[in-house]
């Protein structure tokens, strides 16, 4: 007795048995893809070559990155929006046109806000995919969380640009900024006055009542000097027990009169905000500081010459007073 085999429709090379095998094969390729996506530690997106264009497609770790579903990206047009900080928004939407218009490849690094109220740093690399005859079809990107390296890098600014005891900026953040403005200043006609304060006697504190006292007086002479001037002023630590303050963008007026007037009651306030006595462990501690000043463009054209001409006048107005702090006074 002969047996029969059953033929194999896979086998016999017809047109059913090869559609299969190619869906078969297709099915594999998105499998691994899926499984792929869903390993890789960024967020691999398709979107419309258009802008404000939907999104395509949306790898699963996104939700993990900024708290929000794959699918959300793909259902709702505005989601990308709605998730990016508000002040980088602008700057976004300015590279991702520039992305369309040039074709080259666009990278970015942008912060978004997930619902939970965290922000989280992305570095976005996109891909413009063209037909064979040149037309985009789609962009794809990648983005990957960078946050701890974006507040690496902040912490380090801050660092190389602030005081570590007073939190104020330091003297090399002031010299930027009075770059800055005087750049406005010859461009719109205004003036910029620098103000060069040190505090009278302030050795005798750190020699009689410790370094600690001393750095708390600091301190809290810091947080004086910001509440004494405008929101837009920069007031600084030089070193030691010396400040800077940058009035920028004040009007000239008749002979500088106006720039004259706005230091005198920048100053006047300065001195009012010292004068109440600094209330310390040890006990109470009245503190004085001598003021100098330069107003560009009258005492000097560059960074340079107002802070020297600033400081001539701050010693000058230190050798002159004839009032001194008072010792510190111990509470009963």
């Amino acid at each position: 007795m002969s047996l029969r085999r059953t033929p194999d429709p896979e086998a016999d090379g017809s047109l059913e048995a090869q559609l299969r095998a190619v869906e078969r094969a297709r099915f594999e390729a998105e499998a691994k893809y899926e499984a792929l996506l869903g390993q890789l530690p960024a967020a691999i997106y398709v979107y419309s070559p258009e802008l404000d264009g939907p999104t395509f497609h949306m790898s699963p770790y996104v939700e993990e990155l900024l708290g929000v579903s794959a699918s959300e990206f793909v259902d709702r047009e505005d989601i990308w929006d709605e998730l990016i900080h508000p002040e980088d928004r602008e700057r976004a939407r300015i590279d991702y046109e520039r992305f369309l218009r040039t074709g080259r490849p666009e990278h970015g690094e942008y912060r978004y806000v997930r619902p939970d109220g965290r922000t989280v740093w992305v570095r976005d690399h996109a891909a413009k995919i063209c037909d064979e005859d040149g037309r985009p079809m789609f962009i794809q990107g990648v983005m990957t969380d960078i946050t701890q390296t974006k507040e690496s890098e902040m912490r380090m600014q801050h660092l190389a640009y602030h005081d570590a005891l007073t939190g104020l900026p330091n003297r090399a953040m002031f010299e930027q900024h009075l770059g800055l403005a005087l750049a406005r200043a010859r461009r719109d006609g205004t003036s910029v006055a620098v103000l060069f304060l040190d505090l009278d006697a302030f050795k005798p504190v750190n020699d009689t009542h410790g370094h600690a006292t001393g750095d708390e007086v600091l301190r809290q002479v810091a947080a004086r000097l910001r509440a004494g001037v405008r929101e837009t002023d920069l007031v600084a630590r030089q070193g030691g027990d010396e400040f800077l303050v940058l009035l920028a963008d004040v009007p000239r007026g008749i002979d500088l009169a106006e720039a004259d007037a706005a230091v005198d009651h920048v100053t006047r306030r300065l001195h009012d905000v010292l004068s109440d006595p600094f209330l310390m462990r040890a006990g109470e501690l009245t503190i004085r500081a001598s003021v100098g000043h330069a107003v560009f463009p009258r005492d000097g054209e560059s960074e340079a010459a107002l802070l020297h001409v600033a400081d001539e006048a701050m010693y000058v107005h230190k050798r002159d007073r004839e009032d001194r702090p008072t010792p510190l006074r111990r509470l009963a």
